[in-house]
């Protein structure tokens, strides 16, 4: 696999440290250019989806490091998450939050590090128009589909922004200033200094996502009203403790980037934005009665046919916040899906 330099990348740059440890990690594996340069730009590894989970975790005979471990101190970026197998996913869920990975075999348990940044990518559904007009895709293969990642991988994931499609001619107008790279490896160094200054006296934390659950409680405190937006939140779409730390984690950064001592509401209202894939969930048209008799959560997909005709009605936002969060019986909501069809 090609190993992709990352000189031009926002990421900041590597520390003496880092970069040492960056080095030993492809020296046991036989990947440095010349057998004994100093890596001084942070990797950034891009396995297939058919990779096996030996080659992605580490592993073998003499168990060498992974892609997770030769990812370390940099980016590991999966594209179509969806296609990998769901045994080498599940396998992500130590290295990612640990940071490391340990590999037992009959001569022994080795420990490699693997401190990288996950990053993925995927299709809205399986046809990958998602929420266009092309999109051909009923509501319930489109859960089917995104449910091959499991919930505890999803609860690793910091951030879940949908990317629309570029619009050519808007684009080739070029009104519109955009950052460059330059200037966000900028505010992106300003915000690690920053940082660093922070933690300089914690043992092994350099950043906002090595904070421990303790330092949490001592540079992550809210006010009232952020608060009770994060709590409303939380309650409305389930989010365990994992995320609500990871949230956090996001606000605190978010009050660094703009250089602020405490987080703020807006920074609350920022990450919260950042959870694109739960609000496009609870969107899709599977009705819930959270009345039933017997108290538990079921989900019961509506007919095909009937999904069809019901579509260009149903993309109205306010019209499916109503029948979401509706205090109706299940069969009131039934009624009101089907009462145009009985009228014809």
């Amino acid at each position: 696999m090609r190993h992709i330099t990352t000189a031009e990348m926002t990421t900041p740059e590597m520390s003496e440290a880092e970069s040492l440890e960056v080095t030993k990690i492809y020296s046991i594996s036989g990947f440095l250019s010349d057998g004994h340069a100093l890596i001084k730009s942070r990797p950034f590894r891009a396995p297939h989806h058919n990779a096996s989970l030996n080659a992605l975790i580490g592993g073998g005979a003499n168990a060498m490091p992974g892609e997770v471990s030769l990812a370390h101190n940099g980016v590991l970026f999966l594209d179509e998450l969806a296609k990998f197998p769901n045994r080498t996913l599940d396998a992500l869920r130590q290295p990612v939050e640990d940071k490391k990975v340990c590999i037992s075999r009959v001569n022994g348990t080795h420990t490699f590090p693997s401190n990288f940044m996950f990053v993925t990518a995927m299709n809205p559904c399986p046809c990958g128009y998602f929420p266009g007009r092309k999109c051909t895709c009923t509501d319930y293969e489109i859960i089917k589909y995104r449910n091959r990642i499991s919930g505890p991988i999803m609860d690793r994931i910091d951030i879940q922004k949908s990317v629309h499609p570029v619009n050519f001619f808007e684009a080739s107008k070029g009104e519109t200033k955009r950052r460059t790279s330059a200037e966000l490896r900028a505010v992106v160094e300003r915000a690690r200094k920053i940082q660093q200054e922070r933690y300089r006296n914690e043992e092994a934390v350099y950043c906002n996502a090595q904070m421990t659950t303790s330092l949490m409680q001592q540079y992550c405190g809210l006010d009232h009203a952020s608060l009770e937006l994060l709590k409303t939140t939380c309650e409305a779409f389930g989010y365990s403790a994992r995320t609500i730390h990871k949230l956090l984690r996001l606000a605190r950064t978010s009050a660094d980037i703009d250089g602020v001592p405490e987080i703020r509401s807006i920074d609350i209202q920022k990450v919260l934005r950042l959870r694109d894939l739960d609000k496009s969930n609870s969107s899709l048209l599977v009705v819930k009665s959270a009345r039933m008799q017997d108290q538990r959560e079921c989900q019961v997909p509506v007919n095909c046919n009937q999904l069809m005709k019901k579509r260009d009605e149903l993309h109205n936002k306010e019209l499916l916040q109503t029948i979401e969060h509706s205090s109706r019986s299940f069969e009131e909501i039934m009624d009101f899906l089907t009462a145009d069809d009985s009228q014809e």
